[in-house]
């Protein structure tokens, strides 16, 4: 955020940030008026991490080693979510088709992933970690979040979150 006006939105983000209400990365584009890539740029720095998206085959082959995790797709105010593991997959027909056997099938148009972001951006004041996956307009495709077990983090997909952050996530969109 080099720009005069990436320092005001990062300010602006702040701001909602301290007010310590529940905030979502579409609540803090909203009240911005950006997108939610750009809302998720403006995250302090330890908040965020941006992966190219010649990562997601990377990134998903990852996931699917997780014990447990949340696939979260929202889509005319309707808020999906398919707790369990995440199912390996592969590219055909224009589509990454998800295998069968887990709660979450289907088939995602892995082109239209822009980029993705590892946030650490905490939901209702508890610790939570995800991964976007944006298109190019910015907008947030679906997320992954880190599973959990009686509210609390499970450190084994916490551990490989920070993991697979540390060794693809960079500062900057890709």
């Amino acid at each position: 955020m080099a720009t005069a006006n990436g320092n005001a939105l990062a300010d602006k983000v702040a701001s909602l940030l301290a007010e310590k209400k529940m905030v979502m990365l579409d609540t803090l584009a909203q009240a911005c008026g950006v997108s939610e890539l750009q809302a998720a740029e403006a995250l302090p720095q330890p908040m965020r991490a941006f992966a190219a998206a010649a990562d997601f085959d990377a990134i998903w082959a990852d996931l699917t080693a997780w014990e447990s995790a949340t696939f979260i797709m929202r889509h005319g105010g309707s808020v999906v979510e398919i707790k369990g593991q995440i199912p390996a997959g592969k590219h055909g027909g224009g589509y990454f088709n998800l295998d069968h056997g887990c709660p979450l099938g289907g088939h995602i148009c892995s082109n239209n992933i822009a980029h993705m972001a590892f946030l650490s951006l905490p939901f209702m004041g508890l610790e939570s970690h995800s991964i976007q996956f944006f298109d190019a307009a910015g907008a947030v495709v679906f997320s992954i979040y880190v599973g959990r077990e009686n509210r609390a983090l499970i450190p084994s997909v916490k551990e490989r979150f920070l993991a697979l952050r540390a060794a693809l996530g960079k500062e900057n969109v890709q």
